[in-house]
């Protein structure tokens, strides 16, 4: 038995997911039908495509009853209100990250959401779906390296040229995208900060908007978060860095762990917790510690020679979680976590201040459409 799949939106990431679908990359997923407002998308499809249906209109893709899933690939402000028509026409449904652009409007589509419990609903966040992160996960739950006590991660792997801009209007506009790096780009990385460490209580952020890109939204990320427990984390991102940096490091009580592009770890941990010992050693043996540090393991852990497709893995995992109940990759609520953490980011450098999590939703979607109009009027 084959899920079948409509796709709507034949962008970068909508024909991507097609073509895995339709070359049969993905087991027990077929497509079924595509959608693109695009005349010129339907010659593409006929050509490419053959024997998959193609619809202009999307709502009449979801109105099929022959199509199990849909996989929402349209620009951001318009994921939540094509979701709950798919929703309530009984489609599974994947939406490319993020699920919204701002928190508030998630409240209608969570009451649609619980009255269909059979369906499922994930959100695409590939980078879970990565060897290592998915043994980073294994590690702080099993609290190898103790209690964390803070944690930084630069990502600056997200260079791009003006170009990249270009080929779309909505992209990095406050209408089209609903902001720049941060809700882009980085929401993978704040998908895997919440997932990893949690949500913060508060959050400290210093944004840049097209300080080096030819842009109206952000192009330069700066946070830093608080934990209830005492962690700590710093969070950096920017698309104007062309030698740029993906490197997580994760200070505990027992030890430390450096991942470095998502594909290689390195471990460290002491045999008991460092206050402890540090509070048994002389002023002698600091003095002449290069010559006897104190006892700790490495691991090294590479993945880079893993053969893996992250998309790939989470259709499957979707597939499956329709098939065989398996958990899904990223939920909804997943999503809206991803939502609500990049929305407090915003707020903080919008306000000049600290912001609490919760925040006032309203005050959020004021100062986002006050910047929306801004960018109407030139």
């Amino acid at each position: 038995m084959s899920i079948k799949v409509g796709i709507i939106g034949l962008g970068l990431q909508g024909t991507k997911y097609a073509s895995l679908l339709h070359d049969g990359k993905v087991k027990g997923m077929a497509l079924t039908a595509v959608n693109s407002r695009s005349e010129e998308k339907r010659d593409y499809v006929q050509e490419h495509f053959k024997e998959v249906l193609f619809y202009q209109d999307y709502h009449d893709l979801v109105k099929n009853e022959a199509i199990d899933a849909v996989i929402i690939c349209v620009p951001h402000f318009q994921h939540v209100a094509i979701a709950m028509e798919a929703l309530a026409h009984n489609k599974h449904v994947l939406v490319e990250k993020p699920l919204s652009v701002h928190t508030k409007e998630l409240e209608e589509l969570n009451r649609l959401a619980e009255e269909k419990p059979d369906l499922r609903f994930g959100i695409i966040f590939n980078q879970r779906t990565k060897p290592a992160y998915q043994k980073l996960k294994d590690v702080l739950v099993e609290r190898i390296i103790g209690n964390i006590r803070n944690w930084q991660w630069t990502a600056t792997k997200t260079w791009r040229p003006l170009a990249y801009y270009e080929q779309n209007e909505w992209r990095a506009t406050w209408n089209g995208e609903g902001g720049g790096v941060l809700i882009n780009q980085a929401s993978h990385h704040i998908d895997l900060i919440t997932w990893l460490f949690g949500m913060p209580e508060k959050v400290f952020a210093h944004l840049k908007y097209g300080s080096q890109r030819d842009i109206t939204a952000d192009d330069d990320v700066t946070a830093v978060f608080t934990y209830m427990n005492g962690m700590s984390g710093v969070f950096t991102s920017r698309t104007h860095d062309f030698f740029g940096t993906d490197r997580l490091e994760i200070l505990g009580d027992k030890g430390k762990i450096m991942i470095e592009n998502g594909d290689w770890m390195n471990m460290k941990v002491f045999d008991q917790e460092e206050q402890l010992w540090s509070k048994k050693l002389s002023l002698a043996e600091f003095k002449t510690m290069e010559q006897n540090s104190p006892y700790y393991q490495e691991k090294m852990l590479d993945y880079r020679e893993v053969k893996q497709n992250p998309y790939v893995s989470v259709m499957e995992n979707f597939m499956e979680s329709i098939t065989e109940n398996t958990r899904l990759f990223a939920t909804k609520e997943d999503g809206e976590r991803n939502v609500e953490l990049i929305n407090a980011i915003y707020l903080s450098d919008w306000l000049q201040q600290e912001v609490s999590i919760p925040f006032d939703q309203s005050l959020y979607l004021e100062k986002l459409h006050a910047l929306m109009e801004k960018e109407r009027e030139g």
